[in-house]
């Protein structure tokens, strides 16, 4: 199978976990019920997809893993990403309170010191959006 970031075990993607069949299934009720509450299908599928695939390609397998290939002690690796991942959320937002996110992001950057896997990372994201939007939608 083919994986991302191949370069030896860290950033693969070659398999997704056990239980990612109902969490999968979970998004799509979770997607609908926000559809049929007004929230657009652009941005239902940019919070539970899109984004989070992204945004772990670029800053996990790309950042976090540049930085531990190159000698970066693993918490400092963990801690740059996150606040790297804050400021792009208060860049594209425009509200310093968006740095907020980078809390959630040293969660998801040490599972992936731990597993060296993207799947949990994206999957852990995806997670927390959803999380997010019902949030929302229960407000």
């Amino acid at each position: 199978m083919r994986r991302w970031a191949s370069h030896g075990h860290a950033g693969g993607l070659d398999r997704p976990p056990r239980w990612a069949a109902g969490a999968a299934l979970a998004f799509v009720l979770l997607g609908a019920a926000a559809l049929s509450a007004g929230v657009s299908a652009p941005r239902v599928a940019v919070l539970l997809a899109l984004a989070p695939l992204a945004e772990e390609s670029i800053f996990r397998a790309g950042l976090h893993e540049t930085l531990l290939r190159h000698g970066q002690a693993r918490w400092l690796a963990n801690a740059l990403t996150a606040l790297a991942f804050g400021a792009a959320h208060v860049a594209l937002r425009g509200d310093p309170a968006a740095l907020a996110v980078a809390l959630p992001a040293l969660l998801i950057g040490a599972v992936y010191e731990r597993t060296r896997r993207l799947w949990h990372c994206v999957a852990l994201h995806a997670a927390m959006n959803a999380i997010w939007l019902a949030w929302g939608l229960a407000a």
